[in-house]
């Protein structure tokens, strides 16, 4: 009797092994590759080449007479420690009041930005508003003009010396008899016109003792597991749990600092130092990027609010709802597919707003108002320090991706809305 000898590709059917499926789903799908083929290695050359010769340098003492091909020295986490311990060997270099300014920067901004775009896009909304398309489009230039523009157009307007502002300020005197400053050096004076420094420790405890509690009972309530799989929840875990760890080391933290009497030198006061106590500068830019954000803001409400049926309203007034309970039971819920996404992509882009910073104060007075991302261009620009620069952008991508998940997860923006 022949004995059956069986081929490598003699398998019964349903053996098939994971390059099986690969070669017929490439075999399949053969076509749409070869389209985007040409775009995936324009991407290939254009981000990721660079991005990882970016992360490759961040690894290395790498200066300006690197460029000419000069090797660089292997330092492996040294630039990361230094960014994040300010030991960079930069002026007015400190990475912890940075970051506190830069957030506290984006989240005020992005707060202006929403409130004023949804006012006025419900404003235009009403149902008697003359030259309503007349409005929209006037309140649109200001985003529709390149930001470097703006930024030096009110670079002009709040200069000591025949500044628009200071201008304004003179003629209001003389119209009305006020005594508004005239010669306010915008620009350059390190005065602070409010200074919560001292009471920011304690504000920090009070928050990190009401957010724990509020998150422990929701811990305690829901548990660390999901209903429906009986799995682990990896939100829960992550942002549950690590939250609330958070949040109890900051408590304890902060509190021991209060009672050893170690305020100025702890870590709510330093995340605070810049941001607590701003300078005129950044009030000066503050107006100037509320000014050029929030018509993004009224566009996204204004198609937002016309695509909600006005059956919903006229049913609510039936049922003797205020314009309150209507705003929040039916204005918001229906807007916030559309706006959620909307405030997501402004915290990325006031986080990173450069033109507006270099353009209106270049970071000053004595890098005071500078960001993260003015911060890295000094690192190169004058500094040339390319290695620690290609580590602080690495660490500015990771602080984003934190403040994107959180925001995410508080706002549930991808979830599926039925």
């Amino acid at each position: 009797m022949a004995a059956i000898t069986r081929t490598p590709t003699d398998r019964p059917k349903g053996d098939v092994t994971m390059w099986d499926s690969l070669r017929s789903g490439l075999r399949q799908s053969g076509l749409p590759w070869l389209f985007i083929l040409p775009s995936a290695i324009a991407m290939l050359l254009i981000t990721f080449v660079p991005q990882a010769y970016q992360i490759w340098i961040s690894f290395r003492d790498f200066k300006a007479e690197n460029l000419g091909g000069a090797p660089a020295m292997w330092i492996g986490l040294r630039n990361f420690q230094e960014i994040l311990t300010g030991q960079l060997n930069v002026p007015q270099y400190n990475f912890l009041p940075l970051l506190g300014f830069n957030i506290v920067w984006t989240f005020v901004n992005v707060f202006f930005h929403v409130a004023l775009g949804l006012a006025i896009a419900m404003a235009l909304n009403g149902k008697f508003v003359l030259f309503r398309r007349a409005y929209r489009a006037i309140f649109v230039i200001p985003w529709a003009l390149p930001a470097y523009i703006t930024g030096l157009i009110w670079n002009n307007m709040w200069q000591e010396n025949s500044g628009g502002i200071n201008l304004l300020a003179g003629n209001l005197n003389r119209a009305l008899g006020t005594s508004l400053p005239t010669r306010t050096a915008w620009l350059t004076t390190l005065d602070r016109p409010v200074d919560l420094r001292n009471i920011i420790p304690p504000l920090v405890l009070i928050a990190c003792a009401v957010l724990a509690v509020l998150v422990g009972r929701y811990l305690l309530k829901n548990g660390l597991r999901d209903k429906q799989t009986g799995k682990l929840s990896v939100d829960k875990t992550v942002f549950g749990l690590g939250g609330f760890i958070l949040l109890i080391l900051g408590f304890l933290g902060t509190g021991y600092d209060i009672v050893t009497g170690n305020v100025a030198q702890s870590t709510a006061s330093l995340f605070f130092e810049r941001a607590g106590a701003p300078v005129m500068a950044f009030y000066a830019v503050l107006i100037s990027n509320i000014w050029l954000g929030w018509p993004f803001m009224m566009v996204v409400a204004t198609g937002a609010l016309t695509s909600i049926p006005p059956d919903l309203y006229e049913a609510a007034d039936v049922d003797g709802a205020s314009k309150w309970t209507q705003f929040w039971k039916i204005t918001i819920p229906m807007i916030r597919p559309a706006m959620v996404p909307a405030i997501m992509l402004g915290t990325i882009w006031t986080f990173n707003q450069f033109n507006v910073i270099f353009f209106i104060t270049a970071g000053g007075p004595r890098s005071q108002t500078d960001l993260l991302i003015t911060q890295a261009y000094k690192l190169i620009a004058q500094e040339q320090l390319y290695g620690a620069a290609s580590a602080f952008a690495i660490v500015v991508f990771f602080i984003l991706l934190v403040i994107t998940l959180i925001q995410n997860r508080i706002t549930r923006a991808t979830e599926a809305a039925y």
